[in-house]
């Protein structure tokens, strides 16, 4: 049995009610990026989404090119960024492979369509040609790699005698993740050959039969073994309940106001009546310890570490991505967290995939 991989991934946000200035999430995430790089992680991510009242970061390529510099040993991802609101693919593709070649080699590619109609109409944007700009901007970038002179015509985009320079370090495409929560998503992501990255929302045991889901896919288009990066969140206390009462201020405020249910279309299982219906703020169910068990890891490290290794058999993850600081934690507390997890969890994940049982 592999062991997964352990990244990080910074949206940047600020606590405006608790009073936090917008600079301090950019500031402070560099610092985490170097500890991360310090405390031996794999990877580090960057998300996007914009005109947030919290300062969610709109730019994650440019977040990136920053936090490469923090984390020199560390693989640099976008986790996701949204592809038709960066302009033209080629300009795109320009900007990945800078980052690339200031990094090293080091970059990941995580893209998405996007989902929020609003964040379109920022731009100018038809919200409805979104999906069609998602598959030509694929298509651009994976001609691009080839560091060949090419031409592309779209019904949104155009290109001619488009060459990229600087190429990427290695030859080839880039690392390719892709966010896939339906069927037709998870197909366009084996299609173009990308590893499929699933947001933290999304139960175990639904996340269990996506990840199935993927595999038939990958099998059907005979695309051989492709990888999964799971995002969960990852609350360390004495217990769960104190791991719940240590966060719960920072989480609301990403679960309560940025990905409100009733902004997400969250939906969740009724145990009543086995139905899955739309989850809603007011649900009692809605950010209690069951909700949370049911989504994220946990407790003290050991019981973190014991979660991973009884459910790594049944999702086969390559890499576990967790938010080291959401908005209103203190510089302190991420730092010995992300420590606490370095040296408690991933040593004991590794210790028991390395076991000649697993």
């Amino acid at each position: 049995m592999k062991t997964p991989k352990f990244g990080v991934s910074f949206s940047f946000q600020s606590h405006r009610v608790l009073g936090e200035p917008w600079d301090k999430a950019y500031r402070e995430a560099i610092e985490l990026a170097a500890e991360a790089n310090r405390l031996g992680y794999h990877s580090i991510w960057a998300s996007e989404h914009h005109g947030e009242p919290d300062g969610y970061c709109p730019s994650p390529v440019v977040a990136c090119a920053a936090l490469a510099v923090a984390a020199p040993n560390c693989r640099i991802g976008q986790a996701i960024a949204l592809a038709p609101l960066h302009g033209h693919p080629l300009r795109l593709a320009e900007d990945l492979s800078v980052v690339d070649n200031l990094s090293g080699g080091r970059v990941e590619i995580g893209l998405g369509q996007g989902y929020r109609p609003a964040e379109f109409e920022m731009f100018g944007w038809p919200y409805a040609t979104r999906t069609r700009a998602f598959e030509e901007s694929l298509e651009i970038l994976e001609k691009a790699w080839t560091g060949e002179a090419f031409d592309h015509d779209g019904r949104i985009y155009k290109v001619k005698g488009g060459v990229l320079r600087p190429p990427p370090v290695k030859p080839g495409c880039l690392p390719l993740w892709i966010g896939a929560a339906a069927p037709t998503a998870r197909a366009r992501a084996v299609r173009h050959r990308a590893g499929f990255l699933v947001a933290p929302l999304i139960e175990f045991e639904h996340l269990e039969r996506q990840l199935r889901s993927f595999d038939e896919e990958v099998e059907r288009q005979k695309a051989g073994p492709l990888p999964r990066a799971v995002m969960r969140e990852i609350l360390v206390g004495d217990s769960a309940a104190d791991a719940m009462k240590r966060h719960q201020p920072f989480i609301d405020q990403v679960y309560r106001v940025q990905y409100k249910p009733e902004r997400i279309g969250l939906s969740y299982v009724d145990k009543a009546t086995g139905e899955r219906k739309p989850l809603t703020s007011d649900n009692p169910y809605f950010m209690s310890e069951e909700f949370m068990q049911e989504r994220w890891l946990l407790g003290t490290p050991a019981d973190i570490a014991r979660k991973i290794v009884d459910w790594q058999p049944r999702l086969g993850m390559d890499h576990i991505i967790f938010q080291p600081r959401p908005p209103g934690m203190s510089l302190r507390q991420a730092v010995d967290e992300i420590d606490a997890i370095a040296k408690g969890v991933m040593p004991a994940v590794e210790k028991a995939f390395r076991s000649p049982s697993a």
